[in-house]
Formats: structure tokens, C-alpha cells, sequence
């Protein structure tokens, strides 16, 4: 019965704990998460373009390679 008792006084405490915690989250604003998912975008693109320029710059070496030989 005593180790009943410990677990309980240990969930209590836990969730105790877990709701001080989320008192001190902050949430950005809706301005905030505009501009970072922006800038996620932005760079998503820039990185597709250049791997997209990347691979078709090899892919036309290795041709032009396999034909000189």
C-alpha cells in the first residue's frame, strides 16, 4: 500500500511540475510565425534551386564524360 501511495504522490507531483512549466511558455505571435514561415519558404527554394542547378550541372559532366570515352 505504501509503494500505492509513492507512486500517486509522484503522478501529483509530475503534473504539478508539467503545469508549472507550461505557465511559462510564450507562443509567438501571429505576425512572428508569418515571418519565420516565410523564411522557411525563402530558403526552401534557394536550396531546391541551387541542389535542382547542382544536379543537372553533374548529370550533364558525367554525360559529356561517358561520351569522351
Amino acid at each position: 500500500m505504501e509503494k500505492i501511495k509513492e507512486y500517486y504522490r509522484l503522478f501529483v507531483e509530475f503534473f504539478r511540475e508539467v503545469k508549472a512549466e507550461l505557465q511559462k511558455v510564450t507562443f509567438p505571435t501571429r505576425q512572428e510565425t508569418v515571418g519565420s514561415t516565410m523564411v522557411v519558404l525563402v530558403l526552401t527554394s534557394i536550396i531546391a534551386i541551387y541542389l535542382g542547378f547542382s544536379d543537372w550541372a553533374l548529370a550533364r559532366i558525367v554525360q559529356m564524360l561517358l561520351q569522351a570515352g
